[in-house]
């Protein structure tokens, strides 16, 4: 630990009796004294400081950021570091005081200050790593929510988009240890509001917001799942995942992992609320994913599944590239998965049908027809490649699609 002495001078100038002044010098002084290592000594500025000091540097700073876009951003950046250096001692990170701080470092982490902004969300990570600071964001949903909206105004907003991936999967994973009802509803409103800004997005936002809903939504269980549609509809931030993911599918581009990516999102939808997704496909339900749109989901996964075979279709696979090619073929499960779940859902649901249901039979002997071309592709594609390649060629989770 630095000199009592020294750490104990620090204490008093930032304390709440101090001049404004003082608490400057005082920040100034921290990184010359004390090591940013040293736990016991930054508990015991932390204790003694006035936090709300940094928060009115943060805000001033904003201000004039927002006053000039451009110029020294001196008193962002003393309050940044200052906030990072405490960040990274676990018994401080989780101080009530210190997570009041997190939408003030949002705001920051959004304006696209250069090195600023990105030492922000560098701090916001260090926080988010704490379940207290996921339950905070999660009981005051609009903290995350007003982040997804200005990442929707950034010029280049990857860096936001990977923030909200990490806080998104973080509080999916807190959500499947706290079924809560409050933590539900937050969590159901932070993800309907990035899938909203997935759908409507035309800009690099849609393309950088595939991975961060797919890795929110492949932590969640079937439990999870039907927990948070209880507490706070999913059909909205449904409705908005299946639009954003058929225009990706849709699009001809030869950047193909966004159609990978789409089509693994769209099968977190089918696996974790298959009847929402589905329903519209047998007949008009009141809050149901669109026909057409659930029609056309279908209709692409199968498309997708089929041109994963084609990728494969190679004999004998013997070089490097045959192999790269074969590879890409990975998708087929993803399909096949998308698939069965239609499958498996309107099979029970028929079942649950009593004889007077309005059941739109065209729409289901037409996406059974899909399906079943499917099937038989993959049956036949796995039986022919068995007979022409050894078994260490086959493709993984091979046997389980025959």
């Amino acid at each position: 630990m630095a000199p009592l002495e020294q750490v104990e001078k620090c204490a008093r100038l930032l304390s709440r009796k101090s001049t404004d002044d003082e608490k400057f010098a005082g920040l100034l002084l921290l990184p010359r004294v004390i090591d940013a290592q040293d736990t016991d000594a930054w508990t015991l500025i932390f204790d003694a400081m006035d936090i709300r000091f940094i928060e009115r540097l943060m805000r001033t700073g904003i201000k004039q950021a927002d006053e000039q876009r451009t110029g020294d951003q001196a008193l962002l950046n003393i309050a940044v570091s200052v906030i990072d250096v405490l960040a990274s001692h676990a018994s401080i990170a989780t101080n009530t005081r210190m997570l009041d701080r997190i939408p003030t470092l949002c705001t920051v982490a959004a304006m696209e200050i250069d090195k600023v902004s990105a030492d922000a969300i560098s701090v916001l990570c260090k926080l988010l790593a704490h379940d207290a600071a996921i339950d905070r964001v999660l009981h005051d949903s609009s903290i995350l929510v007003q982040v997804v909206d200005a990442a929707s105004k950034c010029s280049d907003p990857r860096a936001i988009a990977q923030f909200l991936d990490y806080a998104l999967n973080r509080g999916s994973h807190y959500i499947h240890t706290h079924h809560d009802t409050a933590v539900a509803r937050g969590w159901a409103a932070v993800v309907a509001s990035t899938a909203e800004a997935f759908a409507k997005s035309h800009t690099v936002l849609k393309f950088e917001l595939i991975a961060a809903l797919a890795n929110a939504l492949e932590p969640i269980t079937v439990d999870d799942a039907h927990y948070i549609d209880e507490q706070s509809s999913c059909i909205s931030l449904i409705q908005s995942v299946s639009s954003g993911c058929i225009f990706v599918l849709k699009q001809k581009t030869e950047a193909t992992q966004y159609t990978d990516q789409a089509l693994v999102l769209y099968s977190h939808l089918t696996r974790l609320w298959p009847h929402h997704v589905f329903v519209g496909l047998v007949h008009n339900a009141t809050h149901a994913v669109h026909q057409k749109e659930a029609e056309l989901a279908l209709r692409l996964a199968c498309v997708e599944g089929q041109s994963a075979i084609d990728s494969m279709m190679i004999a004998p696979p013997d070089s490097q590239a045959d192999r790269m090619r074969i590879r890409r073929g990975w998708k087929l499960s993803v399909c096949a998965e998308i698939a069965a779940a239609w499958l498996e859902w309107v099979t029970r649901w028929l079942d649950d049908q009593p004889e007077s249901t309005n059941i739109d039979e065209a729409s289901i002997y037409n996406m059974m027809n899909e399906v079943q071309k499917l099937a038989s592709s993959v049956v036949n594609f796995m039986l022919d490649w068995k007979e022409r390649t050894s078994e260490r060629l086959m493709p993984e989770n091979g046997a389980d699609l025959i």
